[in-house]
């Protein structure tokens, strides 16, 4: 199932998830490949990947809910947020909270959250990505982001360790997350441990390892149809003739209580045509798939 589908791997801590792409088309044979996501190489969990086909449709599943597992540690910070940049440690006393105090906490950053991006982030500002001026010593104005935090949930206190789990949509930093978390309690803070746990309605049960990963076409361990990652889009099922108007590039007329959305197109043979755009019972293409 390597061919046009969704694959979620579950990256391993200390390599890029540049580096995860390139194992992963190497060990399936194949060159249309993406990635949806990006994490640190501090980071583990799920690296959603897109194949052949599905590349074209990244962008619908990139804006699903990103489930997170954190392990903040406080009284020390560092250049890069988590522990592997330079450190400064705080000279001032950890606070000790109640389990309940902590959930107070936490539940002030939930809804809108606004946060400026790390200088060691992808971002890029003027052509450059941010972390190039930062390596380079470079400060640079940062403008900030509007993100969304639709859960924090309190797992454990040990010490100067705080784990966390959050749910938030894409474009959220969670290092810059654990810093501001620092700083309303008046300490330094940073990541000590990041795991991505879901995407959309995916789970971490949904992974597979990349050391496990086959071309065998019966090996579907982690692969997923294109529809899968497409499942908050409303479906709709057309003829084989306004397939071909569709292809070639008209508008078709289809009766439908859907108005103004995106919807998945699909053909008599139930399969994925595309996306297409349905305005009064009018259907225009947008992103068309080439299926077998």
């Amino acid at each position: 199932m390597t061919r046009n589908s969704l694959l979620l791997i579950d990256k391993p801590k200390g390599i890029s998830s540049n580096t995860a792409l390139k194992q992963i088309k190497r060990k399936l044979g194949v060159k249309k490949a993406g990635i949806i996501g990006i994490l640190d190489p501090l980071a583990t969990g799920m690296l959603p990947i897109v194949i052949g086909e599905a590349t074209k449709l990244s962008r619908f599943m990139e804006d699903l809910k990103k489930n997170y597992r954190v392990k903040i540690r406080f009284g020390v910070r560092s250049n890069t947020g988590d522990n592997e940049g330079e450190l400064t440690f705080d000279r001032r006393k950890i606070p000790s909270l109640s389990i309940q105090d902590y959930k107070k906490v936490l539940k002030k950053f939930h809804g809108i959250y606004i946060q400026k991006p790390p200088m060691f982030s992808s971002v890029k500002i003027n052509g450059k990505k941010l972390y190039q001026y930062a390596r380079k010593g470079e400060k640079i104005h940062r403008p900030l982001r509007k993100t969304y935090i639709y859960n924090i949930d309190f797992l454990d206190i040990n010490e100067d360790i705080l784990d966390i789990e959050v749910s938030c949509s894409k474009g959220t930093y969670i290092r810059t997350l654990v810093e501001d978390i620092g700083s309303l309690l008046n300490i330094y803070a940073l990541t000590d441990n990041l795991r991505r746990i879901g995407v959309g309605h995916f789970t971490e049960n949904d992974m597979v390892d990349i050391e496990d990963l086959n071309s065998d076409a019966n090996s579907n361990n982690g692969f997923y149809d294109i529809s899968e990652m497409l499942s908050n889009i409303p479906v709709i099922e057309i003829s084989d003739n306004d397939e071909i108007l569709l292809r070639q590039g008209l508008q078709i007329s289809f009766e439908s209580m859907l108005n103004f959305e995106e919807v998945i197109i699909r053909n008599p043979a139930s399969k994925i045509i595309g996306i297409g755009y349905i305005r009064n019972n009018i259907i225009s293409p947008k992103r068309l798939l080439k299926i077998d």
